[in-house]
């Protein structure tokens, strides 16, 4: 069971409990009823005189039309109704037995109920109440009689049994109402006060004396039960007016109440809740809200309840406002709702667990501003009429009172932001009268000029404190500002206690007062000095700026011209990524080299010269280009170093340098590196697998110089070597930390093509770490090397009706990408050919294709029956009505040379084309036949 079904199944079984004990009190009145009718039927009890049986369907009619007649008092959910019913009891117990007094009082409160449609329980009760007040009546005039008819002791004697009516009738409905409402009988009855006077007592006295009429006007002659209905009417048409005169006058003097809480405070908010006190109160109802527009389209709702199960609250309501409040701000006229209704308003008021309810909007220069509403109206009823046009009066002034109280809280909540942006604001600002005097002196000017503004508000000496003057060194005085016309823009002033120079621009504006009695000077000031410094510091650092660009562009294009061009072989992709220690000096002493050499082999270099900067890299280039010179020389591989360490120490002895040395050859893939002090270089296989090729030997410059051994290997299809410089191992200090990052990005990357993979490589070694020195990666990756096949051969099936289109597609392939071929003289000739090969071959077409230098040479064959129109150049000439042949017009015009075999056995036709003819627009593999 969920927690929110508990207290739902609770209520469920506390109303079932409240049934049952009001079904139980009703079974107690109908059982003491009838005890009593059986009493007075023993007793043979008989009333002071005797009545005639034909009045008593009129009394009985009487009776019921009393009950009509009414005026409401509602206590809560429970309805007490003011009626003349005992009025035209008190003939019926004067002339007639105790048992058909409860008979006829039983039957009359039954058709009552019938014509009201009451539920089953009220029915019941009013049925049992007034049975056993009616029949204890009866009982106490029958006991007090004693047979003298009308006089003045058996009027008495009524009065009595009456006031025994009145008692039953009024405990039976205090018990049931505190049955109902599960409270005690105290508090019920404090409840109730305010109709114990005027209903209870001064109701059961109005009914005595017209009671009394009646019995006399029935002892003096029956048919003057007739004109009973008559006094009935006037008597209950009397009581609604007092109740409706009674309720206006209380809403009315609570409206002047309500509007006098609202509007005594500046702000209106601060008096909701009483205001809402006020408005409950003087509409006797259980609870009062009111909702109001917020500027974002929000319900700002405030519900004041006087009942103690439903406490004051606030909260707001998205726009779409689901609450019952919230649709009775939308409403746009006043309206009365009770619950029980078929619309949807009644149902909702239901859902909210409310009675009834009047509402009107709030309206304010026909701009709604939300709804004031009350809930569950108690006491003596009034006409709704009434009730609503007071209610709208009430939402119109509140309407006001609000709109006021928004508009003083707009100003308020201007002049807080203007006096924050004054206080807060980093321009002085300052205020004179027309006499000098200074009248107000912000926080900025207090930190601008040192003087506080204790120290010169209400003076007139603050410039002359201050030293203030213009750039060119006039006094500045504002004192007389009022007859000076041009105040200074600028000005310069001494700063109070330490003597600090300030510049300030100022603008000044004058004020007039509401009632343009005087005039004020608002001047503000801005201290433009830090702007100034700030002006001068930029000079300096654009001029810093434009060397270290000029700096730069010279180390940027030593850095280009050091750089050796792509090798442009087949088989190798080789790229380079570099990042210096010195972000303003792109350059240092990590260098690479590559160059091709007559053997066929690819020689890599990567120096690392001990130093940075441009003294570095010139070092570097040393380095580079011998160890280019001893490889091209012939040197051997594992000689290499060491023959470069020779003539690069007789230059400079102070030079230290490790370095990496492969030789690749790109047709086999085979790869052997040689080290001079240098970390390992790398084999990363496609799949990221990785493996360090361990050659040693010692760096140029130091003792024991020279290569240790040769490290061999062969690079698979999309196998990488990676060579590299310490500073991409060293940037995180710990180098073997750094050598296992190293192998674990470059497994990561190895998908990469060559230069993404050196550009990944390098950044992430170095990302988050301090960068100390040069770094440099290159990678050297096997590729597939394409050959060129010499000739293009296909041969064609003669009945596909596609052959023709395919093998022009496939020529074009050939000439374009393997021939180099950009013309498109070429495919336009073997078209033609190929079209009319087709037309008289009997199983095969061959074409070939050839680049000899400048020339294309194209042949096509047919094994068809010959043409013997065609001589041994090609030429034929058609009839003038014949649409074929004449492509072969073209074909001479394209060709520099054509030759043409024909015989029985096949026709050979050979085409000699320039191979740089240009390009004919619109002439593709797809060109179309002559």
């Amino acid at each position: 069971m969920s927690p929110a079904a508990r207290p739902a199944q609770s209520a469920d079984r506390g109303e079932r409990a409240v049934d049952r004990r009001l079904w139980e009190y009703v079974s107690t009145l109908a059982v003491a009823t009838t005890g009593f009718a059986v009493l007075g039927s023993v007793l043979q009890l008989h009333p002071p005189a005797a009545g005639s049986w034909t009045t008593l369907p009129f009394l009985a009619a009487g009776m019921v039309a009393a009950e009509q007649l009414r005026v409401r008092f509602r206590r809560g959910d429970d309805v007490d109704a003011l009626t003349l019913f005992e009025a035209v009891l008190a003939p019926l117990l004067f002339t007639f037995s105790p048992l058909v007094v409860v008979s006829t009082v039983a039957v009359a409160q039954t058709v009552t109920a019938v014509l009201r449609r009451s539920a089953w329980i009220k029915g019941a009760f009013n049925v049992a109440q007034w049975s056993l007040a009616a029949v204890v009546g009866s009982i106490a005039i029958g006991l007090l009689n004693d047979g003298s008819g009308v006089s003045l002791r058996s009027l008495a004697f009524l009065i009595a049994a009456l006031g025994c009516v009145a008692v039953v009738n009024n405990v039976a409905f205090t018990v049931v109402l505190a049955i109902s409402s599960r409270q005690s009988l105290p508090t019920v009855l404090r409840g109730l006060s305010p109709i114990i006077v005027p209903g209870w007592i001064g109701g059961w006295g109005i009914n005595l004396l017209i009671g009394l009429l009646f019995v006399l006007a029935d002892a003096g002659h029956p048919i003057a039960v007739v004109l009973f209905p008559v006094p009935l009417a006037v008597l209950h048409f009397a009581y609604r007016g007092y109740a409706a005169a009674r309720a206006d006058r209380l809403r009315l003097t609570g409206l002047r109440q309500a509007a006098n809480v609202l509007s005594e405070p500046l702000h209106p908010r601060q008096a909701i809740d009483d205001f809402l006190r006020e408005v409950a109160q003087c509409f006797e109802s259980r609870s009062a809200a009111l909702v109001l527009f917020t500027e974002a389209g929000d319900h700002e709702i405030h519900v004041l309840s006087l009942a103690p199960d439903r406490p004051a609250t606030q909260r707001i309501e998205g726009p779409e406002g689901g609450s019952f409040e919230a649709v009775l701000a939308a409403l746009q006229e006043p309206l009365r709702v009770r619950s029980g209704g078929d619309d949807e308003l009644s149902a909702a008021l239901a859902a909210a667990g409310w009675r009834d309810c009047l509402s009107a909007p709030l309206v304010d220069e026909h701009r709604q501003l939300g709804a004031l509403a009350v809930f569950d109206q108690t006491g003596l009823e009034g006409t709704a009429t009434a009730d609503l046009a007071v209610l709208e009066a009430l939402a119109r002034e509140t309407a006001h009172t609000i709109a006021r109280g928004r508009l003083f809280e707009n100003v308020l909540d201007e002049r807080r932001k203007l006096a924050q942006i004054v206080s807060s604001t980093s321009d002085g600002i300052f205020t004179l009268s027309d006499n000098g005097i200074v009248l107000s002196w912000n926080a900025a000017c207090e930190r601008i000029t040192g003087l506080s503004a204790g120290d010169v508000v209400g003076r007139r000496d603050a410039m002359r404190r201050l030293n203030a003057r213009t750039a060119s060194g006039t006094p500045v005085d504002f004192v007389d500002w009022a007859a000076d016309a041009a105040l200074p823009s600028e000005i310069v002033l001494t700063r109070f206690g330490d003597g600090e120079l300030r510049r300030l621009l100022c603008s000044a504006n004058r004020a007039i007062d509401v009632e343009a009695r005087s005039e004020t000077l608002v001047v503000v000031a801005r201290d433009i000095t830090p702007a100034e410094e700030h002006e001068q510091l930029r000079e300096q650092f654009s001029r810093l700026v434009e060397v270290q660009a000029a700096q730069r562009l010279v180390v940027d294009h030593l850095q280009k011209a050091v750089a050796p061009e792509p090798p442009g072989i087949a088989g190798a992709d080789i790229a380079v990524a570099y990042v210096a220690s010195d972000p303003s000096s792109p350059t240092g002493g990590d260098l690479f080299d590559w160059h091709c050499l007559p053997s066929g082999e690819l020689h890599v270099a990567v120096v690392d010269v001990l130093g940075h900067g441009v003294a570095a890299t010139k070092d570097a280039l040393t380095v580079v280009h011998t160890l280019r010179f001893v490889a091209v020389e012939g040197t051997p591989l594992e000689q290499v170093v060491e023959r470069a360490d020779q003539l690069l120490s007789a230059q400079d002895s102070e030079l230290v340098a490790t370095v990496m040395v492969a030789r690749y050859r790109p047709e086999t893939g085979e790869l052997r590196v040689v080290s001079g002090g240098h970390p390992p270089a790398l084999v990363v296989s496609a799949t990221g697998e990785v493996t360090q090729l361990a050659a040693t030997g010692g760096a140029i410059g130091w003792p024991a110089v020279g290569s240790d051994n040769v490290a061999s290997t062969t690079l698979g299809i999309n196998e990488s070597l990676v060579l590299y410089t310490d500073g991409l191992i060293e940037a995180r200090k710990d180098v073997l930390e750094g050598m296992d990052s190293l192998v674990r990005y470059a497994s990561e990357v190895a998908h990469l093509p060559a230069a993404q993979f050196a550009d990944e490589l390098v950044q992430r070694s170095l990302e988050g770490a301090e960068r100390r020195d040069d770094t440099l990666a290159l990678v050297l990756r096997r590729t597939r090397v394409r050959t060129r096949p010499e000739q293009f051969r296909e041969v064609l099936d003669p009945a596909s009706a596609t052959a023709v289109g395919q093998a022009r597609h496939h020529l074009l392939e050939w000439l374009r990408e393997e021939a180099g071929v950009s013309g498109d003289d070429p495919l336009l000739v073997a078209a033609e050919l190929l079209s009319n090969a087709v037309v008289v071959a009997r199983t095969s077409v061959v074409v070939t294709a050839r680049h000899d230098g400048d020339r294309i040479i194209l042949e096509v064959s047919d094994d068809g029956p010959g043409q013997p129109d065609l001589d041994e150049r090609g030429h034929r000439l058609p009839p003038h009505d014949s649409e074929s042949g004449r492509g072969l017009f073209l074909v001479r015009s394209l060709s520099e040379d054509v030759s043409v075999l024909s015989t029985a056995e096949g026709t050979v036709m050979r085409c000699v084309l320039n191979a740089h003819s240009p390009s004919r627009p619109g002439l593709t593999a797809g060109a179309r036949r002559y």
